[in-house]
């Protein structure tokens, strides 16, 4: 069969090359899969230059999502020949969606809706996926709190902002243009901030009247996620999901404690006020 292979470490269109490779077998508890469609994204880009953490030996065949047709299944798998399936692929093994025909684990395939095309389905399993788990079961999201997506016109920012608005919050999506910027108003969010133009911890403080954001959804990393602690509310969270930048977060301890006793002290400031009051009506016998 046909397939894209990483025979190297480098930019994609230098080591990515087309080859005729033997049609995988589906083993017990696997798939085998006709290709309609698959997905590209940025652990694709990380993989041609060796830095993914589930980077196989080389060579072998990217690609993490498809949507294909079931052609051969292995013992105790429960698809079934012919179905139309989406899902994720045998890529940390080697066996990615970058080809004529693929393999993916059986309990990581999802039957494709009619009305929905294989293009689409290519591309949504692991981005919504991971917004769902990383906004209600790790962010525990509320409605009416503030979340800031960043990179929020990529595959991971995109769903997080259509999800986050679909739960009831309010969005502040990071960006880096105008076109980008348009997208992520069309995807649901409630407003946008270009951080080629502003400071994005400044501005999502001023847009929340000093308050912060009580989620800040991170697919970015580096330097920009370490910034967002400047502009977290009391008790906010940070969900680290990927690093587009090329690192991870890794927040400075030191900023987060300082921010934490700040907020602490306001409250006492304002709890010190109110017991004063108190006082004073008490005094005066006032109730």
């Amino acid at each position: 069969m046909r397939a894209w292979q990483i025979t190297g470490v480098g930019a994609p269109v230098d080591v990515l090359r087309m080859v005729d490779i033997p049609e995988p077998v589906a083993g017990p508890g696997e798939v085998l899969l006709l290709v309609h469609a698959a997905g590209v994204g940025m652990p694709d880009a990380f993989m041609c230059r060796s830095t993914y953490a589930f980077s196989p030996p080389m060579p072998f065949v990217p690609g993490q999502e498809m949507c294909g047709t079931v052609v051969a299944v292995g013992e105790g798998a429960t698809a079934r020949v012919g179905d139309r399936l989406m899902g994720v692929t045998s890529f940390y093994d080697g066996r990615g969606g970058l080809a004529e025909y693929t393999i993916a684990n059986d309990a990581t395939l999802f039957r494709v809706p009619e009305e929905m095309s294989s293009s689409d389905a290519a591309t949504f399993r692991i981005g919504y996926s991971t917004a769902l788990i990383g906004l209600r079961r790790r962010g525990q999201i509320q409605v009416g709190e503030t979340v800031v997506v960043l990179g929020a016109s990529g595959g991971s920012g995109s769903t997080a902002v259509q999800l986050a608005a679909a739960l009831g919050a309010r969005v502040l999506a990071v960006v880096s243009t105008p076109e980008k910027a348009a997208l992520s108003l069309t995807l649901g969010a409630s407003a946008v901030i270009d951080r080629s133009v502003v400071d994005v911890a400044s501005a999502v403080n001023e847009m929340t009247d000093g308050r912060g954001a009580d989620l800040v959804y991170d697919p970015v990393g580096g330097d920009l996620a370490n910034a967002t602690l400047k502009c977290l509310a009391p008790g906010g969270r940070l969900l680290a999901v990927g690093f587009a930048s090329g690192e991870w977060a890794n927040p400075p301890i030191a900023e987060l404690v300082r921010r934490i006793a700040l907020q602490r002290r306001k409250t006492a400031v304002v709890c010190s006020r109110s017991v004063v009051r108190a006082w004073c009506r008490r005094s005066s016998g006032r109730r």
